[in-house]
């Protein structure tokens, strides 16, 4: 499953070294897997705060950064595609809630 979620983040244009990275790979792995990561604040962030010693704004913040690094640096026509109903058009880009669940549509769907 791993592999399946690295593939698609790297498709988009995600970069690995990005702390943020692999916050997004668990939390998208954990909601294929049924848990329960909604609402983020409450549950997905705290599960992966508490695996990483990390607060949970710290983890909201990796994986922000991620997302607005891929929309930067990756393939504009292919995030449209697969995002483009959610992103927000002041900042040009899904929040996390948005990204992380239409990922998890995505591979879930096709996986």
């Amino acid at each position: 499953m791993n592999c399946k979620i690295s593939n698609y983040l790297l498709s988009l244009g995600f970069i690995p070294n990005k702390i943020g990275y692999k916050y997004l790979v668990d939390l998208i792995k954990m909601g294929i897997e049924g848990v329960d990561i909604l609402p983020l604040s409450k549950n997905g962030y705290l599960l992966l705060a508490e695996k990483y010693l990390k607060s949970s704004s710290t983890i909201e913040k990796d994986i922000q950064n991620a997302v607005s690094s891929a929309w930067l640096k990756g393939d504009v026509d292919v995030l449209n595609n697969e995002f483009g109903s959610t992103i927000d058009m002041r900042k040009g880009k899904p929040s996390n809630k948005h990204f992380i669940l239409t990922a998890i549509e995505k591979i879930g769907y096709y996986g």
